[in-house]
């Protein structure tokens, strides 16, 4: 596998949601409605890179954690209040939701997987993209993982072709690659 396209977006713990939305605005017509944040940060990761990407490119997310205010609401409203989780709380609930929007927005129809972020992120997330890539699934594949301990940084790295690419982190797998940056701080 090669990279051919790679993006940093780093932004501070303070930056708004509507920031987010602003920056996304610069490379889509029309966002989705009714996301939340870590939909907003694979959004942006995934669109820094929307010129090169195919159809038939997979999508690989992954994040430690799912958007932390939607699930602190949905948990308050269902655990603590015993009331009925809010539409918006409970679709975007599913950690995969962040992934549905990215296919969505950029046509995306290969496979769509989220995984939770540990210490070897890139190399599990290199691993299932070379399996659908030997089995003729796609040609492309769209790695994101979004961090936000502490500030924020979404990476994203786009990969086509077959062979063996080994890398432990964002770092390694781009040395080659000139990489799309910015800083939302």
């Amino acid at each position: 596998m090669k990279v051919i396209a790679a993006s940093e977006i780093r932004g501070s713990a303070s930056t708004s949601d509507k920031d987010l939305k602003a920056a996304l605005g610069q490379w889509l017509s029309n966002p989705p409605r009714r996301i939340d944040r870590l939909i907003f940060q694979a959004l942006l990761g995934a669109a820094a890179l929307k010129e090169q990407v195919r159809s038939d490119c997979g999508l690989y997310l992954a994040s430690r954690h799912p958007a932390r205010p939607t699930m602190i609401a949905l948990l308050e409203a269902v655990c603590v209040q015993y009331k009925q989780p809010k539409p918006f709380e409970f679709v975007n609930s599913v950690s995969n939701a962040a992934g549905f929007h990215v296919a969505q927005q950029f046509g995306l129809e290969g496979p769509n997987l989220f995984i939770g972020a540990g210490p070897r992120v890139w190399s599990q997330l290199l691993r299932l993209a070379r399996t659908d890539v030997q089995a003729g699934v796609i040609s492309q594949a769209l790695l994101l993982v979004v961090d936000e301990c502490g500030d924020f940084c979404v990476q994203g790295v786009l990969l086509e072709g077959d062979g063996e690419l080994a890398a432990i982190s964002f770092a390694e797998l781009t040395a080659e690659t000139a990489v799309q940056h910015l800083n939302l701080a």
